[in-house]
């Protein structure tokens, strides 16, 4: 992968990051988003913190998040408030670290 590639990648990734610390993104889709990522910002694999997007946005995929909210049916996700609530403070306490991580890692690509 192209080094200004990856530089980009961090870039948008340390931005997803601090918006998540900052309390001005869900912790979920930054979850989501980071683990998109992955490839495109040259860690390995078996990344630790990126290993903690893939689990958080593994458990959340049934919830609907972001976009995907268009195709529910208000009464449908009145029912999903209190799940969605509960991941989303779960995914902020179990991603924090590795929200931080990202910034202090890849903060000087900015």
């Amino acid at each position: 992968m192209e080094q200004g590639s990856i530089e980009r990648a961090r870039i948008q990734a340390v931005a997803i990051a601090s918006r998540v610390l900052a309390g001005s993104g869900s912790a979920v889709l930054g979850a989501i988003d980071l683990n998109r990522l992955r490839i495109s910002v040259g860690v390995p694999d078996d990344d630790p913190d990126f290993k903690t997007f893939m689990v958080i946005d593994s458990e959340c995929d049934a919830l609907p998040f972001g976009p995907v909210r268009q195709y529910w049916a208000p009464e449908a996700l009145a029912a999903k408030e209190q799940a969605l609530a509960h991941a989303e403070q779960w995914a902020l306490e179990t991603g924090k670290a590795a929200f931080w991580n990202v910034v202090t890692r890849f903060g000087g690509a900015a």
